[in-house]
């Protein structure tokens, strides 16, 4: 009994911590390369499938994180990377304008090859809350993708380019 009444009490207490949390979204995304002679390291036709997840305090900002899936149009690069995405927010009616760095870890094969990869990418995002629990977002950024391992660190197998990409969300505004 006396562990009911102490679960019972700690269930309550959190309520208003849970409440706390003024939104956050979850969902998928894809993207794909913006070939340019003068801001890309290689035209590999580049595409990416994004699940994501994040939280948002009252002030804005995000907190997250995520896996992605690549394919270069060849098939001569795949691969994956997770890790964690942090940003700010600001929202007027049914808009958002994000800002966010996203950052992770994961491995792939580059012509045959395999590595251990790093990844960074700084995205602008404008998204329309078309329903109350779900967001159609469009954005454009910047991205680094590249070996760590085996090689010196972003020699062998590199990638910088810009993208362009669409996500649905699912979550509270």
């Amino acid at each position: 009994m006396k562990r009911r009444t102490l679960f019972a009490i700690v269930l309550l207490a959190a309520v208003p911590a849970a409440l706390a949390v003024a939104g956050g979204a979850g969902g998928v995304g894809f993207s794909g390369q913006l070939f340019d002679p003068s801001l890309s390291s290689a035209d590999l036709g580049m595409s990416a499938t994004t699940g994501f997840g994040y939280g948002v305090d009252d002030e804005g900002s995000r907190v997250g994180g995520f896996g992605t899936s690549f394919l270069s149009e060849s098939g001569s690069v795949a691969g994956g990377v997770g890790g964690m995405l942090v940003g700010r927010e600001l929202r007027a009616g049914p808009f958002t304008l994000a800002f966010t760095l996203w950052g992770g870890l994961g491995g792939g094969a580059w012509a045959s090859r395999g590595y251990f990869l790093g990844y960074g990418s700084a995205q602008a995002e404008l998204g329309v809350w078309i329903l109350p629990w779900m967001q159609v977002i469009a954005y454009v950024g910047y991205e680094a993708l590249g070996n760590l391992v085996p090689g010196p660190p972003f020699s062998e197998a590199f990638l910088r380019t810009p993208v362009l990409g669409l996500r649905v969300a699912w979550g509270s505004p």
